[in-house]
């Protein structure tokens, strides 16, 4: 049933593609200088509606790979919730960005790994990252442009630095990564426990 759901999420998603006259998340080579914040623009209220439906999903079976819908439209898999002893663990919450009424084990890092995921091309600023993040329905809609870039800004120097990273920061762009971009649901079937 959950697959039944991303699959049509998915489909919306390259359906509103398609029928732009400008491919969603395409970044022409000027918008990527160095000099610019945002590269990307927020999403319309259909495609963040989609993507708050596969991340309503993802979140039904945390210890699982999920697969999302990027902006591009390109399916990009991030992977399972770490486990200790066996046990989905929580990390550092920063309940001034959250939402009460999230899931028990969502936390920044799966906000800003989710928002890193869904880049188009898998390559962004800080503040692309920002923007895709806004779309999740876990975090407090009034938070300013400052704490959020704070939040995102911490969350991705610590996924930098897991065992296995899923974003690298390029410093002569100075843009993210995402590095599990390639990456199928089966290669993370042994890395939640």
């Amino acid at each position: 049933m959950p697959d039944k759901e991303a699959n049509r999420a998915a489909k919306t998603l390259m359906k509103i593609k398609s029928n732009k006259s400008t491919n969603l998340g395409e970044r022409s080579e000027e918008s990527r200088a160095i000099n610019s914040p945002e590269t990307i623009y927020p999403c319309s209220e259909e495609i963040r509606a989609c993507f708050r439906r596969e991340e309503a999903l993802r979140y039904t079976q945390p210890n699982k790979a999920f697969s999302y819908t990027a902006v591009d439209g390109k399916k990009v898999v991030v992977a399972p919730l770490k486990k200790r002893g066996g046990k989905l663990f929580k990390r550092i919450c920063h309940y001034d960005i959250l939402k009460r009424n999230k899931p028990p084990f969502f936390t920044l890092h799966c906000l800003v790994r989710d928002a890193a995921a869904r880049l188009p091309g898998g390559v962004g600023t800080r503040d692309d990252v920002c923007v895709l993040a806004r779309d999740s329905q876990f975090i407090v809609e009034d938070i300013s442009d400052s704490q959020l870039r704070k939040a995102v800004k911490g969350g991705l120097d610590r996924l930098h630095y897991e065992d296995d990273p899923c974003v690298k920061y390029e410093k002569e762009r100075h843009q993210w990564t995402y590095l599990h971009g390639d990456r199928k649901v089966e290669d993370f079937e042994d890395d939640s426990t």
